[in-house]
């Protein structure tokens, strides 16, 4: 309850209801402005938990922008920029998953952060097989974008070109619309480009397993190939995707 003055009458107060999900969202939409998120949403978790998840009812998806600059040089392979920036932003999400953990308990709730994937253990190369949870539902669920046909989380705004991570807690948040459908609609650009092959041209919709869209292996296989180079990492899938580019900042077409 908010105790508000009556400007026509100073001497009469007015009390105000204010959900504590209100109260709560605020204060959170405040935290991760602050700390650079490009945006966020929140997901309900379904009474039976996710595979990996926490049995907690909320999930909090956190989304953060690849440089675009860095992005668009990476259409014809991987550069050492693009994996510096990888490196950068897991570590930033990594760090602020767990300062918003700990600003949830703060306000008497349980948390638990969930690692962004490929950070900080980059021995494991299959994140579902390594029983994390898959971001991407809660990004989806929370209504912040949809799957892509090479099992990229794409955003209305940003396109490919993120990272996630995932906080789930008990503390009452309002959850978003999840997207349930590919907006992808007749796009191939992903697809065309994947010197693996990897992408099955198959259109997402929810409850999709990852390997009906994408043969993961021969993506792997892909990102191994280029340890000599720069690293296990490929990334042409998310420089060549034309969603969220602006103006003047179109991809090539793909060779």
């Amino acid at each position: 309850m908010i105790e508000l003055t009556d400007r026509a009458d100073p001497g009469r107060a007015i009390c105000t209801e204010v959900s504590t999900a209100t109260i709560a969202t605020d204060r959170l939409a405040v935290f991760l402005t602050d700390a650079g998120i490009a945006m966020w949403g929140v997901a309900a978790a379904p009474p039976t938990p996710w595979a990996y998840a926490p049995a907690l009812p909320f999930a909090i998806s956190l989304v953060w922008g690849l440089d675009p600059a860095i992005i668009a040089e990476v259409e014809r392979g991987p550069t050492a920029a693009y994996v510096a920036e990888y490196d950068r932003v897991n570590r930033s999400l990594l760090e602020i998953s767990r300062k918003l953990a700990t600003v949830l308990r703060a306000m008497g709730g349980r948390a638990e952060p969930i690692q962004p994937t490929g950070s900080p253990d980059p021995t494991v190369t299959d994140w579902v097989d390594a029983h994390v949870f898959a971001h991407k539902t809660a990004a989806t669920e929370a209504g912040l974008g949809w799957i892509g046909k090479t099992a990229l989380f794409v955003s209305s705004t940003l396109g490919p070109r993120v990272r996630l991570a995932t906080v789930f807690t008990d503390v009452e948040l309002p959850a978003g619309t999840p997207v349930t459908e590919s907006c992808c609609g007749s796009c191939r650009r992903c697809v065309e480009a994947c010197p693996a092959g990897a992408g099955r041209d198959v259109t997402w919709s929810v409850g999709m397993r990852r390997d009906e869209l994408l043969d993961f292996y021969a993506c792997e296989r892909q990102n191994v190939s280029n340890i000599g180079t720069v690293g296990d990492i490929c990334g042409i899938c998310v420089a060549v995707c034309p969603q969220g580019l602006g103006p003047g900042t179109q991809s090539r077409p793909a060779t």
